[in-house]
């Protein structure tokens, strides 16, 4: 196994881009602690492996308290070796970092911050309905350093409206001022079920064009390069030593345990994701009743997930990897792709492997959809 995810779906209020399954009443946040134990307890065989990495992400999981870390720590030490962890990443939020939160991160052996900061401006901060300020997110980054988080990422949103007149440049300028050993840029996304949606569905706000959208993508490349933080996934900056190790087993389809509501897992080419309703993950979590989804993935489906997994990445593709997916027929017609899309300029193609070629990298999605196959 690689590693352990733990969804904590809780946050002070909604951002108007988020998609992701959260609440923002904390009620419930009692009684979901101790129904993540108890999934832990429930999913006990699963854990008979050695795992690398535990991830508590959200959701805001830093809105967690010192009580309820040590209730989950306690469910998940009956059953893995902590020493054998080489990463422990919380993602946190501004508004909630203090010397005393950052020293019991430490106590409980986290060795990696995951700060949602996004921008620099306030304005854009209080037009994504974020909650912290931009002294927050500054004092988030001294407060970091000072207390010895060494292996701190932080999380930059790009691509927002032109209306805005966002100076995306200077903010980053002064963040990697800061020196983060590891940045996520993130492309603005407008979600249906949003705030953001709602408002686009009414004509009030609009994408950035595709020309503008690459050309803010390729300016961060090059800026964050020339600041020792190397691109190695579409939208993931590292320095040297500092790639996110939980994600990167994500990428290479390595197998992981989800816990907590709309969790996902992956194992063995089972694929299962856990309901996301907090009150209703609760009750079945309780009485022992089904609490999640799963399927089992066609060899296709497992292909089409290496392509699209692999070209997002700075490895790209092992080739001979995925010929045991194809046959004849179907290889012929890949590998006539392939060729084309070198021949475009977009793929890097080598006798067993393929990548996007680094100034091509957003089509990737693109690319990857024409090299899927159907159910043979």
């Amino acid at each position: 196994m690689a590693g352990i995810y733990i969804h904590i779906p809780f946050c002070l209020q909604a951002c108007h881009y988020c998609d992701f399954h959260f609440s923002t009443s904390l009620k419930h946040k009692p009684a979901l602690v101790r129904a993540i134990t108890q999934e832990i307890n429930l999913r006990r065989k699963e854990f008979e492996h050695d795992f690398t990495s535990l991830y508590f992400g959200g959701g805001t999981p830093s809105l967690l308290n010192e009580t309820d870390l040590r209730e989950i720590y306690k469910a998940l030490e009956s059953y893995i070796d902590f020493a054998k962890l080489k990463e422990i990443t919380i993602e946190v939020n501004p508004e909630d970092i203090s010397k005393d939160k950052l020293r019991m991160y430490k106590d409980f052996g986290i060795n990696r911050l995951s700060v949602g900061i996004q921008s620099l401006s306030s304005e854009v901060l209080r037009w994504m309905n974020r909650v912290h300020s931009y002294k927050q997110a500054i004092e988030t980054l001294e407060l970091s350093a000072a207390l010895g988080f060494n292996n701190l990422s932080v999380d930059f949103i790009y691509g927002t409206p032109k209306q805005l007149n966002r100076d995306y440049k200077q903010e980053l300028q002064e963040l990697v001022s800061y020196s983060p050993k590891h940045i996520s840029c993130y492309h603005l996304t407008i979600e249906q079920g949003t705030y953001f949606g709602h408002l686009k569905s009414k004509n009030k706000i609009t994408d950035l064009s595709d020309e503008y959208s690459e050309k803010e993508f390729l300016w961060i490349v090059s800026f964050l390069k020339e600041h020792n933080l190397k691109q190695y996934e579409l939208s993931n900056f590292s320095q040297s030593g500092y790639t996110s190790f939980h994600n990167s087993n994500y990428w290479q389809q390595k197998p992981y345990i989800g816990i907590g509501p709309s969790a996902h897992s992956f194992n063995n080419n089972i694929r299962r994701w856990n309901i996301s309703n907090n009150p209703n993950y609760i009750k079945k979590v309780e009485t022992k009743e089904i609490f999640f989804e799963e399927e089992e993935l066609k060899e296709c489906d497992v292909y089409n997930e290496r392509i699209m997994l692999g070209l997002r990445t700075e490895k790209g593709v092992d080739l001979d990897n995925i010929k045991t997916f194809l046959n004849e027929k179907q290889q012929n017609i890949i590998f006539q792709k392939i060729k084309s899309f070198s021949n475009d300029g977009l793929l890097d193609y080598t006798k067993n492997r393929i990548k996007m070629k680094p100034n091509k990298w957003l089509l990737a999605e693109y690319v990857s959809r024409e090299l899927f196959i159907l159910n043979s």
